[in-house]
């Protein structure tokens, strides 16, 4: 399905259980990411879970956007610009994507807010060193895959990746690796099917958001 502007204003909206301002566009079918120049800036909280998006990427300037829930969807690569036009987001949750390689979320590390990350589910959180590996290159990483970032694995993960102030050979060899995920927008979407025995539904797609918002909330107030 087409992310249209009429579904946009058709969608539903409210206050989510951390005090934002979000817009649910879960469960479309949605493929690809786009008309979200339509949202008007006016949302602290984009949810995009559920559907098959495959690339986290092509939005309009959204200055005041704050959290982006995309769990299950199909998402291989992120848009390498994507801290241009949403500078200020501080939860992104990826849960059970399609990302593989460590250098598939160097794009996130211009998102200098970024403070509660979630990959798990994803083939790159099972890549050797993923979790210190994220640490070391999201700064502000306060919770990742809803576990408090400790100081100890900070101090791990510098000790790992970095020597007075240079790459390691490990962070070269990190870095050296190409990203295999990647998707020109439109490019077979006319194969694209849907498993509905497959979809979750409403009811139990809302209570997975609602936990992983409150896994949130109780990690900023633990910290």
């Amino acid at each position: 399905m087409k992310l249209t502007a009429d579904l946009v204003a058709a969608s539903p909206s409210y206050i989510n259980a951390i005090k934002e301002y979000e817009l649910d566009l879960s469960n479309n079918h949605i493929t690809q990411l786009e008309n979200l120049g339509s949202t008007r800036n006016l949302y602290d909280a984009l949810n995009i879970c559920t559907n098959t998006v495959r690339v986290l990427g092509n939005f309009p300037s959204l200055p005041r956007l704050l959290s982006i829930y995309a769990s299950d969807n199909r998402i291989a690569s992120i848009d390498r610009s994507i801290a241009t036009a949403i500078p200020n987001i501080r939860t992104l949750v990826l849960t059970g994507n399609d990302l593989h390689e460590l250098t598939d979320l160097e794009p996130l590390k211009e998102l200098m807010q970024l403070e509660h990350l979630s990959v798990a589910g994803n083939p790159v959180a099972s890549v050797q060193y993923a979790r210190l590996w994220c640490v070391w290159r999201f700064k502000m990483l306060k919770v990742l895959d809803f576990e408090r970032v400790t100081e100890k694995e900070r101090k791990e993960a510098r000790e790992l990746f970095e020597v007075d102030g240079e790459l390691t050979a490990l962070a070269g060899d990190v870095l050296a690796v190409q990203q295999t995920n990647t998707f020109v927008p439109g490019e077979g979407l006319e194969e694209e099917t849907v498993d509905l025995d497959k979809q979750q539904t409403i009811s139990e797609l809302k209570a997975r958001i609602r936990s992983e918002m409150a896994q949130i909330e109780a990690m900023d107030e633990y910290i």
